[in-house]
């Protein structure tokens, strides 16, 4: 069945049309009016910052920046950098690195832990988007309005049993009728991981676990090792359900999740490296160690609870776009539509592979946005001197895989959009043009799904590829001031 086909019950399209900001009845008694006060917020809280940034005088070095002045032509990009940075990156940048995880954690968790309530109440897992849209929803009802209705991501359909226990042999009956286990066992992992990583980071300031240097230095050793163990916990779960692959995900999905994986590894190698160095050296090669030991550690963080909190926040977003657009167009961007509307017999679940597409392609602009703030809190941070080289380092190697996700959506998108249009003109071609022009979509996505997750581990094997990216957008290495406007 097609999107945008009646219900089979009905005959009539039960999918909610796009809402009007112009009409009172979508305003008010549908509750589109929580969209008004959310932006209002977002604006007020985005002028706050703005204000804040040029206060604090954020804006000191960009290592996009050459002094060369003959190399105009080039400096297209680190033009286009400084904007986006002024924009999106420089307000939000936090003073301490504890107050920033604790942020992260408190979202990443109120995001995440709906999960386990709808398992326990509603006997299903699904990923509903109440925590974000909720308290908006209730600020509409103050108003005498109505409320939107929340999408849920499903999962599964109603299950009868409770949950079985957390490190329980999982069923020896088929995968698909083992699902409860295979959720339970991620979403607990996953959270275990969540609130240790964040504990771990929290307290690694001065005096976070003790006033007493050497106690300090002694409990956070001891608490890493913990750390190291769940994180390695982590991986294996990471790692074994996306190979048993229980919700029957598309090959595609299945491929950036293994993706996610050697990323995750390959963080945890080198924070686990940096972390044995730091111990064995003393002076300024321990600081320096140390310091590496700490970005690898918050890289490796920020990636693996993209699963906890993430992936969460940007189906939000797409939800939040696609309440303004037609339904078929909604289903294509919002996995939660897709998906809720394919369970009720509205649509083809087959094709929601593209919202989780989407959903993981927002996903990872979210993960950028939060290294950027970690990797400018260190550029401006004293202590995060001792590390300035490897700091650029990294902050070109987000910038670089920046462009090329925004290079290759270009055309992605408008395959994904007519992607049933171009199925159907495939058929007026033989084999077998027939099947690449009619897969073009899911060919250019196989595509982007390497650049996603497959790009760190390229590099790595290839560094003369990213040498050469790396030349193309910045010819100039030697950074220069940014002086204030």
């Amino acid at each position: 069945m097609a999107f945008g086909s009646p219900s089979p019950d009905s005959g009539v399209d039960l999918r909610p049309p796009a809402l009007d900001l112009t009409s009172w009845d979508d305003m008010c008694t549908e509750g589109g009016i929580t969209f008004i006060i959310f932006l209002t917020i977002s604006a007020v809280y985005l002028i706050k910052r703005y204000c804040l940034a040029k206060d604090w005088s954020y804006r000191t070095v960009s290592p996009f920046y050459s002094k060369s002045e003959k190399q105009d032509q080039s400096r297209f990009f680190p033009r286009v950098i400084e904007k986006i940075e002024d924009a999106f990156v420089l307000p939000f940048v936090p003073r301490e690195l504890d107050s920033f995880v604790m942020w992260i954690f408190f979202w990443f968790f109120v995001t995440t832990i709906p999960m386990a309530i709808n398992r326990y109440y509603k006997k299903s897992w699904e990923n509903d988007v109440f925590a974000l849209q909720g308290p908006f929803n209730m600020i509409s009802h103050l108003f005498g309005c109505g409320m939107l209705n929340t999408t849920a991501i499903p999962y599964t359909e109603v299950l009868e049993e409770n949950p079985p226990p957390l490190f329980s042999q999982p069923p020896t009956s088929a995968k698909y009728e083992r699902i409860d286990w295979f959720l339970f066992f991620h979403l607990s992992i996953g959270l275990l991981w969540l609130c240790a990583a964040s504990l771990q980071i929290f307290k690694h300031k001065v005096g976070g676990w003790s006033f007493d240097p050497e106690d300090h230095w002694k409990t956070h050793r001891w608490f890493g090792k913990v750390s190291l163990f769940i994180s390695l916990l982590h991986t294996c779960m990471m790692t074994y359900i996306t190979w048993e692959n229980p919700l029957n995900q598309d090959t595609m999905i299945v491929v950036g999740y293994f993706g996610m994986v050697i990323q995750s590894v390959m963080h945890l190698i080198r924070g686990y490296k940096y972390a044995v160095l730091t111990a064995r050296s003393t002076g300024d090669e321990k600081k320096t160690n140390k310091k590496l030991h700490e970005m690898s550690m918050f890289l490796l963080y920020v990636k693996t609870i993209r699963g906890s909190g993430t992936i969460r926040i940007s189906a939000w977003l797409l939800w939040f776009v696609g309440q303004f657009l037609s339904p078929d167009m909604r289903d294509i961007i919002d996995r939660s539509c897709c998906q809720t509307y394919a369970e009720q017999g509205i649509g083809d679940a087959t094709d929601c592979w593209k919202s989780v597409f989407l959903n993981h392609f927002t996903m990872n602009f979210i993960n950028d946005w939060l290294e950027l703030l970690y990797i400018h809190m260190k550029i401006h941070d004293d202590d995060g001197k001792a590390v300035t080289a490897e700091v650029r380092k990294e902050k070109k190697l987000i910038w670089t895989k920046f462009f090329m996700r925004v290079i290759g959506i270009i055309p992605l998108f408008p395959l994904i959009i007519f992607d049933d249009s171009i199925r159907q003109w495939s058929l007026n071609f033989p084999q077998p043009f027939q099947f690449i022009i009619g897969n073009l979509a899911k060919i250019f996505t196989y595509g982007m799904i390497l650049v996603l997750f497959f790009i760190d581990l390229f590099f790595k094997v290839f560094p003369r590829s990213y040498e050469s990216i790396q030349g193309f957008i910045q010819p100039d290495d030697e950074p220069m001031t940014v002086k204030e406007d």
